[in-house]
Formats: C-alpha cells, sequence, structure tokens
C-alpha cells in the first residue's frame, strides 16, 4: 500500500512549526497567569532593538500589568533526553534552550540595571509541562502561606532536579542570531539550574512576592 500524502514544502513546515510555537507561549501565558493572579502573554513583536527589549523585552512570555524578575523562554520539542544532558550539556538539545534563555535573561538584565533570572518552560512530552530555573533565584521562591515556612536560602522544598555543571564548564559558544546565513557567535557562561515539573513549581511556590512590583519605563519611551 502507497502513501499518496503529498510532501510539505519547507515553508508549509515552517509556518506549522511556528503555528504551534505561538500556540505553546499562549498556553504557557495562560499557565503563570493562573498561577499569579495576574495576566501574561506571549511577546508579540520580534528584534532586540532598545526600544523593543524595554517595552516587550526579549522573552517568549511576559507580564501585562506587574514587574517579574524572570525572563521566560517557551520551548516545545520531542527531542529533549536527560542522558544527553548529563552525557553531553554542551551539546545537546537542552543546551541551545538554555543558552537562549540565560541570554536573553542577560540582555534585559543589563538594559534595565537589575536582575532579571532565566527561566524554561520546556514540554518534552505532550502529558507533561516542565520547567528550569537558574539556581540564582532560589532564594527569591518562598513557599505559600498555607504551607508554612519550609526552606530556607537557596534549597527548593518540592521535587526537583539540580543541574549544577554548566558553572564547572565555563563559557560556552552559542549562536543568538536565529539565522543560519547570517550567525552571531557569542560566548556564555551558562546559569547552573533546576529542574522540577511546573504542577510542582504552581502548587508549592507563592507567586505574590515575584508579581507585585509595577514596570518602570525610562521616561523617554513612557511619554512616548
Amino acid at each position: 500500500m502507497t502513501n499518496d500524502k503529498p510532501k510539505r514544502t519547507a515553508s508549509q513546515i515552517g509556518a506549522s512549526n511556528c503555528a504551534t510555537a505561538k500556540n505553546h507561549e499562549r498556553r504557557v501565558a495562560d499557565l503563570f497567569t493562573s498561577w499569579s493572579g495576574h495576566e501574561f502573554r506571549r511577546r508579540r513583536v520580534t528584534g532586540r532593538d532598545m526600544a523593543t527589549l524595554w517595552v516587550d523585552s526579549a522573552a517568549d512570555v511576559i507580564p501585562t500589568t506587574t514587574d517579574f524578575p524572570f525572563s521566560i523562554e517557551a520551548k516545545k520539542g520531542k527531542n529533549f533526553s536527560m542522558d544527553a544532558l548529563l552525557a553531553n550539556p554542551t551539546n545537546c538539545l537542552f543546551e541551545k534552550w538554555w543558552f537562549q534563555t540565560c541570554y536573553d535573561a542577560n540582555l534585559i538584565s543589563n538594559l534595565r540595571g537589575s536582575m532579571i533570572y532565566p527561566l524554561l518552560m520546556f514540554k518534552p512530552e505532550p502529558a507533561y509541562d516542565w520547567m528550569a530555573i537558574s539556581t540564582r533565584a532560589l532564594p527569591l521562591m518562598h513557599p505559600k502561606p498555607e504551607l508554612g515556612v519550609l526552606k530556607e536560602n537557596d534549597e527548593l522544598w518540592f521535587p526537583h532536579y539540580k543541574f549544577t555543571q554548566y558553572s564547572r564548564i565555563g563559557q560556552i559558544e552559542g549562536d543568538v542570531s536565529h539565522s543560519k546565513k547570517h550567525p552571531q557567535l557569542v560566548k556564555l557562561t551558562l546559569d547552573d539550574l533546576c529542574l522540577c515539573r511546573w504542577r510542582d513549581f504552581a502548587a508549592n511556590v507563592d507567586p505574590t512576592p515575584l508579581v507585585t512590583a509595577k514596570p518602570n519605563l525610562p521616561s523617554q519611551i513612557a511619554a512616548g
């Protein structure tokens, strides 16, 4: 029996992948909105010029009415492998995702003069939402009031994996151009991270201390 289904063109595949990514970003925005009680949305404007970064950040998902000390990257793909991360952390799919997340967080931190931490939401399988969060941000995590006072300092009190190899490896080179014809290679030391399920994070972490501050835009942009 022959398969008469026509092959998709490169443009059709690209359009399909783009639509899938946008739907995933909207879904991640909905997850953060539901968890925090404040609206999040997907980033609509592309580019990394100063005005764009101030107004729309570099993250895939951003808050609309509050400030948030994280740059949220949203990725979806079936090729994530914990074995690949452990065996070859500088040349695996997760490293590419995490490199972009750390790069964008550093970009916004340097521009705004305040610390913005990398946070990656990824969906390796249809039924699972996972997140990676910088270990530098762990002191910001506090339990929901109904859970009482649990762990202190940088320890998470719910199930997670801690991966501390990147600080030992040092600088890693990555392409931040999103262009095969005109690559822009930069070197960056990636943050160490904690991996956890979104459901565990959302059930345990109090959003209130993280999403109450108002955005602080420069006067020249805010006035425009």
